[in-house]
């Protein structure tokens, strides 16, 4: 903690938020049940046998849907950084 506030600027905040609109966009244009998927995995916490059970579908879709949203994310990101250059 005592680094992170010796270190931050304001230039890092404003960087920091405008990521984290982007992570959100990007997210939102997933199709649902991948968005689902990842939200699940990534900020719930879920386990891919939780994630399955949650949904009601077999362990590996869950597993193929995270990986999808990925990969997704994964290109829109860099693909909009590709355009902040």
């Amino acid at each position: 903690a005592l680094l992170s506030a010796v270190t931050r600027t304001p230039e890092g905040d404003a960087l920091a938020a405008e990521s984290a609109v982007e992570l959100r966009r990007a997210i939102a244009a997933l199709p649902a049940d991948q968005a689902r998927a990842l939200v699940m995995a990534a900020y719930r916490g879920m386990t891919t046998r939780e994630i399955a059970e949650a949904e009601d579908i077999p362990l590996g879709t869950a597993k193929t849907r995270i990986r999808a949203a990925m990969l997704r994310l994964h290109t829109a990101l860099q693909s909009r950084q590709v355009g902040h250059d």
